[in-house]
């Protein structure tokens, strides 16, 4: 073999190396870029369970609201009905005095009527507008949830991304490591060329 065309095989194994270093580079920048925004996808998620954690909580003070609420109404229903139960109790008895005839209608009225009515449902009110809050809370941890499910599957995708992305690494290098060995073989046939 000729001087020249050695040293051509040599120049020809030169450019592939420094085209093989220019894509591990390439590569690895791409797969540091992937790991650049991974770690901002990471950071996110900490801001997202942060806000779900909060969200949790208002939650469940309200849950306890909602609770301390109902056992006042049931209270305060209780505490009525033996009123009622006592007054009737009382004054079952058919009286004829006006006086006595207009006081039970009063006492009555106020027992059953419209203001224990009106304390009563402002109860349930009440519990309602907690139970609407609860709602709204959970719908907002429903959308914190599955904004966190997107973000884990983006960075699943950019983890296959990097796997990928390195495998291709270990290809180039494997052709890297070849094509040095065929500089060294061919800076030895050197030696032998005419």
């Amino acid at each position: 073999m000729t001087r020249a065309e050695v040293l051509n095989n040599i120049r020809y194994n030169e450019n592939l190396v420094s085209q093989y270093q220019r894509r591990i580079n390439n590569l690895q920048q791409q797969i540091n870029s992937q790991n650049a925004t991974i770690n901002q996808l990471c950071s996110r998620i900490d801001e997202m369970s942060s806000q779900k954690k909060k969200l949790d909580s208002q939650v469940s003070e309200l849950e306890m609201l909602k609770k301390k609420f109902g056992t006042l109404q049931n209270n305060f229903a209780s505490r009525q009905s033996k009123r009622v139960s006592s007054f009737t109790k009382n004054f079952s008895q058919n009286l004829n005095a006006h006086f006595i005839s207009a006081y039970i209608s009063g006492m009555r009225s106020l027992l059953s009527g419209t203001e224990y009515r009106n304390a009563y449902n402002g109860l349930t009110t009440a519990i309602e507008k907690v139970l609407k809050q609860i709602r709204s809370k959970q719908e907002e941890i429903d959308g914190v949830v599955s904004r966190i499910a997107a973000v884990n599957r983006d960075i699943d995708s950019r983890r296959r991304t990097i796997n990928s992305l390195s495998g291709q690494i270990n290809e180039t290098n494997n052709s890297l490591v070849y094509r040095r060995q065929r500089i060294t073989y061919w800076k030895n046939q050197l030696k032998y060329a005419t």
